[in-house]
């Protein structure tokens, strides 16, 4: 961490300082709705994971060997389509919930991308099957939130492999509009009375309910939310554990933490996709890729406080960053790769 601390620059930093801002402010808004703070709840444990699995995504790419970390893809890949299958039930493991496992599919495809630059022919094709148990495991969970967010995902590694890019500055903008753009999107369905037939198709009709009480509730407390914790006591829905969040990030977050806080998310999510984009180009695009892919999935599911999920899109900027050149001793003939 010490090492990682130390090559940082200032994005990282700003990075790394706003989630810390991000604690404080979780706890400032529990205060301030006179709640009790509480250490175990997602405001504290995600930023903590995040920060966390960005510096072991940083000591994977720099310490281990490419076999350990294509074999240590390949066993988790088959550890989650496993636990799909075994499981009897809504209740898929190994989260026990089903689109958070997709979600994890998701990075693990990335990080999978990220191994297959600078690889050679056969890691690549074994990486490649591991993509393919991915997508197999996103199918068991029938995540199709999870499918939409892959395709652009899988275009940025073919395209990465086909032919490079010199710069990464065009990730983070197309980034940047796609999480915007959705994040409208959802907003404008929250304010409305009635969907479209599309989209109550697409998404569940219990979505457009959580999503209204989300909005009712920040509109109620717009600056501070009503506190970490609130939207479950204030939604109609929130007696049941399965809807007893937004199943929106921006709308939880707005909603319980108010502007303050969904100001401090946005600066948040562009500070990942700074530090992504600080490694190496192609690693940078496809690590902002990835990053994007979970944060517009988060936008329209509960994701975030899923340690494992926050995990696993640290590992995966962790490592598309440590492709600095700077940061690895690259063999002769090979282009620097995690692991």
């Amino acid at each position: 961490m010490r090492r990682l601390l130390d090559r940082a620059g200032w994005p990282e930093r700003a990075a790394l300082a706003l989630l810390a801002l991000w604690v404080v402010w979780a706890w400032v808004a529990a205060l301030l709705a006179d709640r009790m703070p509480s250490l175990t709840s997602p405001y504290v444990l995600s930023p903590v994971v995040l920060a966390a699995g960005v510096a072991l995504g940083h000591l994977v790419a720099t310490r281990l060997e490419r076999n350990v970390v294509v074999a240590g893809l390949v066993v988790v890949t088959t550890v989650l389509f496993l636990g799909v299958i075994w499981t009897d039930g809504p209740a898929k493991r190994p989260t026990a919930y089903a689109n958070a496992n997709a979600a994890v599919a998701v990075q693990v495809i990335a990080l999978a991308g990220l191994a297959m630059l600078g690889s050679d022919r056969l890691r690549r094709v074994i990486l490649w099957f591991t993509v393919a148990g991915a997508l197999a495991v996103i199918a068991a969970n029938a995540s199709k939130a999870a499918f939409v967010v892959a395709v652009p995902l899988l275009a940025a590694i073919a395209l990465m492999l086909w032919r490079p890019a010199a710069r990464a500055g065009w990730a983070v903008l197309v980034g940047s509009v796609s999480i915007v753009v959705s994040a409208g999107a959802v907003v404008h369905l929250a304010a409305r009375d009635q969907w479209p037939p599309r989209v109550m198709d697409a998404l569940d009709p219990a979505r457009q309910s959580l999503w209204s009480d989300a909005l009712s509730l920040w509109a109620t407390h717009p600056v501070s939310g009503g506190g970490p914790g609130s939207l479950e006591e204030f939604s109609t829905l929130g007696g049941d554990p399965d809807t007893a969040s937004a199943h929106s990030s921006l709308l939880q977050i707005g909603a319980e933490t108010g502007l303050v806080g969904a100001a401090l998310f946005g600066l948040i999510v562009l500070g990942g996709l700074l530090w992504a984009a600080r490694g190496g180009a192609p690693w940078a695009v496809v690590g902002a890729a990835a990053w994007t892919a979970l944060l517009v999935h988060s936008l329209s599911d509960h994701l975030l406080e899923y340690s494992v999920v926050v995990l696993a899109a640290g590992l995966t900027i962790g490592c598309a960053f440590a492709t600095r050149s700077e940061e690895l001793d690259v063999p002769e003939g090979e282009g620097p790769v995690p692991g």
